[in-house]
């Protein structure tokens, strides 16, 4: 029998400490990283930390030795000593002053490509898609960090216009289903290809770069997630038709920028007019031989519906007393029968936008002018993927004075200004809706609708769009809920019940008449209550003593008599209502799984069981809360003169009491 060693088996066998590890593939550390990275290689938590380093209790970082064992035969690790070679090349070369070789050297400098690692970690295209979330949120957060010497403008840059192609394609496709403006930033939610991708776009604020934060591990993950998107973006792009990357207008993009300066062309133009011109379904062309025997064939079928017509007519006059309920559903046409001579059209039939469908025209008709104090790019994509068009103060400014010298010759000899003005004033013309983020406007075009900007964001969540005089400029605004609702399950928007004790409805005057006699009666209260709480526990202490002297004088013994109160107090409890059969039984079942359980089973249950009361305690109370807001609200304001000398005398008086209290008179 072969003895078995220890520390060959188990956990110190599936487990490699990170120092073996690097040992193991002869890479620095900082390039272990970056190759973990890369290949979604993570630290690992074994259940005995002291089984798997082989009886040492020292603080350790693990990996699965099965992963290890994978990046042996990666190529890009190959890259890396490449490169660290090529670093001790040129770093000779040019200390030796040979700046032929040094140049020919970093010509030929190794490169590597993450594609193939990419078509590893994602097999099929909804799985990228699944992953775009941090991909995103890292990509928009370096797009709006300046340029510094841990972070080179050529990145910031390339992030940026990844960020802008995203955002020009969920714009033109309508993809956007879901927005929330924050203290972070706004959230965006589009649905791509069946799949919700969520992400942050952080204010264009000046950014205060931290210093304790190790910028080689976030641009690596950079590094990947660049690679992810243009990929997605090419995918995305090309299966809906249009050319990737898109085109830049060089006059918007020195500008404002952002979406409004890609143009996104179609590939398929010509396909479309082949489509609609020959219909792939032609046929041949009909003469005057053929329409006329179609016309006789046509009056003979005519002829019959109208005798089917007057058959159903009486029928029609039973029918008549519900000719005044209104029926919302579409009309659906029917064919006339297909005959030997002639074939009938089948036309498509209308029908019902569904809620996904009617956000994408919400704002189809109208024309929103954005002022300058509002950042454009947030609202925007929100806008266009609800079908509405943008004309922003800052485009009109940028486009209207131009500086030909910033242009190229073939540009600048083409500029024509006062076709611009009137091109403008065209535009301005079809203005229905203004947003502005100022508490007063000087001067207000007749026609428009001013509005705040959570008027577009509410509108987008709801589905429809809300009541203009809410939003209107210098108003309070409502609540800016997230759609997402509460993260512990507490709903704000959800139809408060009333409960027995309030009943079906609150009327004001009960109300009032609550509030004006606690007003009234605080101080009577107060004092009641004191004065009741110390006589019941006067009560309660000569009850006790003299059951405790009768029990004596019985020569029961204090154990006894402390066993007799409990059972007393549990008979004065408040009895629980009567549980039925089925919850009785259901309850049973329930005791008998639990001691089924393991011991462990038993404590995660208990934690889950515990956070579960947690939340509910929590949503309770929030329902709490709002239904007494709520109360109040439905009581009206009173005008009393005297409101303030009553509340100053009321606070005096509760002062004293409670200094009397305190001074225990």
């Amino acid at each position: 029998m072969r003895i078995k060693k220890k520390h060959e088996a188990g956990a110190a066998k599936n487990f490699i400490t990170r120092t073996q590890a690097v040992k193991k593939l002869q890479l620095s550390l900082a390039d272990f990283r970056r190759i973990c990275i890369f290949k979604g290689i993570y630290p690992r938590a074994p259940r005995s930390a002291k089984k798997a380093n082989k009886g040492s209790t020292a603080p350790t970082t693990f990996y699965y030795s099965k992963d290890i064992q994978y990046l042996l035969h990666e190529p890009v690790i190959q890259k890396f000593r490449d490169h660290k070679a090529f670093a001790k090349k040129l770093s000779r070369a040019l200390g030796r002053g040979d700046v032929s070789d040094a140049k020919r050297l970093d010509d030929n400098r190794p490169r590597y490509k993450l594609d193939r690692i990419i078509k590893e970690r994602y097999p099929t295209f909804l799985d990228a898609i699944r992953d775009l979330d941090d991909a995103l949120c890292m990509l928009f957060l370096f797009s709006a960090m300046p340029a510094s010497d841990k972070v080179a403008s050529r990145v910031t840059q390339d992030a940026e216009r990844l960020c802008s192609q995203w955002m020009a394609y969920v714009a033109r496709e309508k993809l956007l289903k879901k927005s929330f403006v924050s203290i972070k930033g706004v959230y965006y939610q589009a649905e791509v290809r069946g799949q919700e991708v969520t992400w942050l776009v952080p204010f264009k604020f000046p950014q205060n770069v931290p210093a304790d934060i190790d910028f080689r591990i976030m641009l690596t993950f950079l590094e990947f997630y660049l690679t992810l998107l243009q990929f997605t973006l090419y995918k995305l792009y090309a299966d809906s038709g249009l050319v990737y990357p898109p085109k830049i207008d060089s006059v918007k993009e020195l500008g404002v920028g952002g979406i409004t300066a890609y143009i996104l062309e179609s590939k398929r133009a010509d396909d479309y007019l082949k489509v609609e011109g020959l219909s792939g379904n032609s046929k041949p062309a009909i003469t005057d031989n053929d329409m006329a025997a179609r016309a006789e064939t046509l009056s003979t079928i005519l002829n019959k519906s109208n005798e089917e017509i007057d058959v159903s007519a009486d029928l029609e006059e039973q029918n008549e007393s519900q000719e005044d309920q209104v029926i919302d559903t579409l009309d659906s046409f029917t064919p006339l029968p297909n005959t030997e001579t002639i074939v009938s059209d089948v036309l498509p039939q209308p029908e019902a936008l569904s809620p996904e469908e009617a956000i994408k025209t919400l704002m189809a008709p109208f024309t929103f002018y954005i002022g300058r104090e509002v950042p454009l790019d947030l609202l925007e994509v929100v806008i266009l993927s609800m079908g509405g068009n943008v004309i922003s103060e800052a485009s009109i400014d940028s486009y209207i004075n131009v500086d030909p010298d910033s242009l190229p010759e073939v540009e600048a000899a083409n500029i024509d200004l006062d076709a611009r003005k009137r091109e403008v004033d065209t535009l301005l013309s079809h203005v229905t809706h203004q947003i502005s983020d100022r508490p007063v406007l000087v001067s207000k075009v007749p026609g428009r609708v001013y509005i705040q900007p959570q008027w577009v964001f509410d509108s987008l969540n709801t589905g429809k769009l809300l009541p203009v005089d809410e939003y209107a400029i210098g108003a309070t605004l409502p609540p800016h809920l997230s759609p997402w609702g509460d993260g512990a399950g507490y709903d704000p928007e959800e139809r408060l019940e009333r409960t027995e004790e309030e009943g079906d409805e609150v009327e004001i005057e009960n109300v009032e008449e609550e509030v004006e006699e606690t007003e009234e009666d605080a101080e009577e209260d107060a004092e009641e209550d004191a004065e009741d709480a110390e006589e019941d526990e006067d009560e309660d202490d000569t009850i006790q003593y003299q059951r405790e002297i009768e029990s004596e004088a019985k020569g029961i013994v204090y154990s006894k008599a402390e066993q007799v109160s409990k059972k007393r107090k549990r008979r004065d409890a408040p009895s629980r209502p009567k549980q039925t059969s089925e919850e009785k039984q259901a309850a049973e079942e329930k005791d008998l799984r639990k001691i089924m359980m393991t011991n462990k089973q038993k404590k995660l249950y208990n934690q889950m069981q515990y956070g579960i009361k947690k939340k509910e305690l929590r949503k309770e109370l929030l329902k709490t809360k709002r239904r007494k807001v709520e109360t109040f609200n439905r009581v009206p304001k009173r005008q009393n003169l005297n409101n303030e000398s009553d509340k100053s005398k009321k606070n005096k008086k509760q002062r004293n009491y409670c200094i009397s209290i305190r001074n225990g008179n």
